[in-house]
């Protein structure tokens, strides 16, 4: 179910986060402890505040592994990577030093509700639980497999994630690999 948006697409409520990310990530066995939340100036908050969170934390003190929300885009890092979600009608804007060496999502955002964006940020965090290291291979894309835009070219990544884990899992969405 999409929504009609009149302006960024990710402009989240704290209730969204609340209920749309936090809980479903705790839900799934995230440890509701080792989260921070914290104000679009970096100040810590409660959930509950009517401050605007503009980032979470997911691993305590340490800041590994934190989503940044900015209205015209979103990026979770996971240790030295940056992923970016970025408003379709403003990634004509952005320029290739922009998104340089960062992963950038070439799905359609307009075409999800906030809640389908917040679950899919939520499964993406949940492939680098435990992680150690996090890499990310960029590789060219065919010509018109996604869109291009005058600044940039959208590429396919692959994010390998080392762990403890026993069982390596690979999840994808739309040009992004994330190996887990």
């Amino acid at each position: 179910m999409s929504e009609n948006y009149k302006e960024y697409c990710m402009k989240f409520s704290n209730e969204e986060l609340k209920k749309n990310m936090v809980e479903y990530l705790i839900k799934n066995l995230w440890d509701e402890k080792m989260i921070r939340y914290l104000s679009e100036d970096g100040d810590e908050i409660e959930v509950d505040s009517s401050e605007k969170i503009g980032t979470i934390v997911f691993d305590g003190n340490d800041e590994n592994l934190f989503i940044n929300f900015y209205g015209i885009h979103t990026s979770i890092f996971a240790h030295d990577v940056e992923i970016m979600f970025i408003d379709e009608d403003s990634k004509g804007t952005y320029t290739s030093s922009d998104v340089y060496n960062n992963v950038v999502y070439e799905g359609n955002l307009r075409e999800m509700s906030h809640e389908e964006m917040l679950r899919m940020f939520s499964e993406i965090i949940l492939c680098f639980i435990d992680a150690e290291t996090v890499t990310m291979t960029q590789s060219s894309v065919t010509e018109n497999k996604y869109k291009k835009y005058n600044y940039y070219e959208p590429h396919e990544y692959l994010v390998e994630v080392k762990n403890c884990h026993t069982t390596e899992k690979t999840s994808i969405y739309e040009n992004i690999t994330i190996k887990h």
